[in-house]
């Protein structure tokens, strides 16, 4: 009985791992972005700055690249740090 006990909690577990994948695909999909990239995935040359040809690279749910690299550049030195990063907030999504 103690090894059917520890097979049902093995299989109830996997379950719940392997069913949180899609739901959170799924809101995904519905137009909800993901979390925000690592400032070290968006250096790519490592400097410590952001420059925007390494920002273009990236990939936006929605706008331009150049708005938003200056709307996040707050001192307008033409590069992002991971101060200016991290401070960031993007404009919250109108309801309708």
């Amino acid at each position: 009985m103690y090894m059917q006990s520890k097979t049902v909690l093995a299989t109830a577990l996997l379950f719940v791992i392997f069913s949180q994948t899609p739901a959170q695909a799924q809101e995904q999909s519905r137009g909800r972005p993901g979390p925000p990239p690592a400032f070290s995935s968006i250096d790519i040359n490592g400097d410590g700055e952001v420059d925007f040809d390494e920002f273009s690279q990236q990939d936006l749910p929605s706008g331009d690249h150049q708005t938003i690299f200056d709307e996040i550049d707050s001192d307008s030195n033409s590069v992002i740090s991971k101060t200016e990063f991290k401070n960031h907030r993007p404009p919250a999504k109108q309801k309708r």
